[in-house]
């Protein structure tokens, strides 16, 4: 008489073990993060801004999607408006920036409670890694770059006689802060002091005041061309940009 196997079971169990282990490799593959990849797609971005052919190639998987013949690729400062944007977003201190993108330039509004002291032109150390990622976004767009600052209509007491005073040093100081952060082209840059003259709101209430006190940088969305002598053209000849 044949002895009955009672230990069948353990075929489809030793099974289930395979495929469960197989199932958290699978897991553990995907989560992984591949820094190399990371590094070609930022090198595929600044060859966008430079209007290169990426060197690298690109594995991605896409769903199908229909053939749009005579749409043109992203331009440059579109890129650059979404870069600083998802910037601002992946910052803890979003709230004291703002990216607004016009049909010429294309704004970094910075609150200057965030960048200095108040009366003070000093930038705050805190403040320096953020405007350090904005110089590195910006060294490959070959833009002009225009540095702003701005007051509210409060007298100022201290060292600066004035708000004229005080935004120009603000502006200075910040535009000091991006030449040194990343190799940008001191041609292409230039800072003003605008005081109080261009507030966004009535300097009537305390809210509306901090709204007042900021830094902006413009970055003009066409771009510069030399002329023969290789003088650069005036960065901005209308005064309304």
């Amino acid at each position: 008489e044949d002895h009955e196997n009672l230990d069948r079971w353990l075929v489809s169990y030793a099974d289930f073990i395979t495929l469960l282990f197989t199932f958290f490799v699978m897991m553990y593959a995907v989560s992984a993060v591949n820094e190399g990849q990371y590094r070609t797609i930022s090198h595929a971005i600044v060859a966008t801004f430079l209007h290169r052919t990426p060197q690298e190639r690109l594995h991605v998987i896409l769903s199908p999607v229909p053939n749009r013949s005579g749409l043109a690729s992203p331009r440059p400062s579109v890129v650059l408006s979404k870069a600083l944007e998802l910037l601002r977003q992946k910052s803890p201190s979003s709230g004291e920036m703002n990216v607004v993108e016009t049909s010429r330039n294309v704004r970094v509004r910075i609150q200057a409670g965030f960048l200095f002291r108040e009366g003070h032109a000093r930038i705050r150390r805190e403040a320096r890694p953020m405007l350090a990622k904005i110089a590195r976004l910006l060294v490959a767009n070959h833009r002009s770059i225009r540095v702003e600052g701005h007051t509210d209509n409060l007298p100022v007491h201290g060292r600066y006689r004035n708000n004229w005073a005080l935004s120009g040093a603000r502006a200075v100081n910040v535009l000091s802060v991006l030449l040194s952060s990343a190799p940008l082209d001191p041609r292409l840059t230039s800072s003003v002091a605008f005081g109080s003259s261009r507030p966004l709101a009535p300097n009537d209430t305390r809210d509306h005041r901090r709204q007042n006190r900021r830094v902006e940088i413009v970055i003009l969305k066409r771009p510069v061309t030399q002329q023969k002598n290789t003088n650069l053209q005036p960065l901005y000849p209308d005064p309304k940009i």
